[in-house]
């Protein structure tokens, strides 16, 4: 019913009552498309926890170079971890500089 009242207002616009037409139809026969999940598979088989990523020792250097003044962007670097990760590394060893 309203698609008679919307197509006899732009009959008299041929321009915008092709793109209208196709409007309808795909609206009315949706084209198939496979369904897809939302749920990402992830990579499988790789290590995500920063506990599993990074060992005492590892850890012990990290906090020695911060303290002895090396740039968190720089640790990041080396390390292979991001700068957040960095920072939580050293706010769960409680580190600053002065110690």
């Amino acid at each position: 019913m309203y698609c008679l009242d919307i197509l006899r207002h732009y009959s008299g616009r041929s321009d915008i009552l092709d793109d209208l037409n196709r409007a309808v139809k795909s609206i009315a026969n949706p084209p198939k498309t496979e369904e897809r999940s939302v749920r990402s598979a992830g990579r499988v088989g790789r290590v995500w926890a920063l506990e599993d990523r990074l060992d005492e020792a590892v850890v012990r250097k990290l906090v020695a170079q911060f303290q002895a003044g090396t740039p968190k962007w720089k640790l990041a670097e080396e390390f292979g971890i991001s700068e957040s990760s960095v920072k939580r590394v050293l706010r769960a060893h409680r580190t600053d500089r002065n110690t």
